[in-house]
């Protein structure tokens, strides 16, 4: 069974994952970029959905 990724996420990929930056990355990471990338693109993906979340459950 093929799995395509949907557009959307594509657009959002684009729009929020940086380039590799070690500055982000755990100081025992700077010498394993796929590591320190990954924490830092899980770290930042985490985050966004955190936030999305707890706007769904602000009232005005």
């Amino acid at each position: 069974m093929k799995h395509e990724i949907p557009m959307i996420v594509k657009l959002l990929y684009a729009g929020m994952v940086t380039g590799p930056d070690p500055s982000f990355w755990p100081e025992e990471m700077q010498n394993d970029p796929v590591r320190g990338h990954g924490l830092w693109t899980f770290y930042s993906g985490l985050r966004m959905g955190l936030q999305l979340g707890a706007a769904c459950l602000w009232e005005p």
